[in-house]
């Protein structure tokens, strides 16, 4: 048997079950009546099982389908978002695998296109630092990387410069500096910085 020990609503229609333990399962309230889940009650194990091993794992692949509809996610944010839902971390798994078996997920796939929308206008330090934060590994992103024909960065911060209307001869010091520490937050190398400047 599993006991019941709080129940927390999560929104107007959902609950979380917390039960002895430390687990947790996110229900609606119409669930707790079916099931007969209340504070100081205990759930058996078959209904355990089913909500276990049934309803969730269905629930979390049909949120996780839903929020892939919406928009392409990396599997971080994807997880992230299922957390967000209160899914078990096996249940979570789940959902990942199911989503990958489509290919509805792929992290080299995700990088590939953020790099082909980015890579003119941002350094390639830059977009790396940004997939590392949307939790792609470094090994994919030098997969997506090696499959892209990224423009040189001589030649992109010549577009910066003109973009900026940035002149060498005229700028004062303090355009200068400014300019320069500009380029170096887009991610260019001081290097190459100096070589155009």
């Amino acid at each position: 048997m599993y006991p019941i020990s709080s129940l927390e609503m999560i929104s107007t229609s959902r609950c979380m079950v917390h039960l002895d333990g430390g687990d947790s399962l996110p229900l609606y309230k119409k669930e707790l009546a079916l099931y007969g889940i209340s504070v100081g009650a205990e759930i058996s194990p078959e209904i355990y099982h089913e909500i276990t091993e049934v309803l969730l794992p269905k629930r979390a692949c049909q949120r996780a389908m839903h929020l892939l509809q919406k928009m392409d996610r990396t599997e971080y944010q994807l997880r992230k978002k299922l957390q967000e839902s209160g899914y078990p971390l096996q249940i979570i798994d789940h959902a990942i695998d199911y989503v990958k078996g489509f290919h509805y997920i792929d992290d080299v796939r995700y990088a590939w296109n953020y790099i082909d929308f980015r890579k003119h206008d941002q350094s390639r330090r830059q977009i790396m630092m940004a997939l590392q934060e949307k939790g792609i590994s470094d090994t994919d992103i030098q997969a997506a990387l090696d499959e892209t024909d990224f423009p040189d960065e001589i030649d992109q911060i010549q577009k910066w410069k003109e973009k900026k209307h940035y002149c060498s001869e005229t700028a004062d010091l303090r355009e200068k500096q400014k300019f320069y520490q500009f380029l170096l937050r887009k991610g260019y190398s001081a290097s190459s910085i100096r070589k155009v400047l």
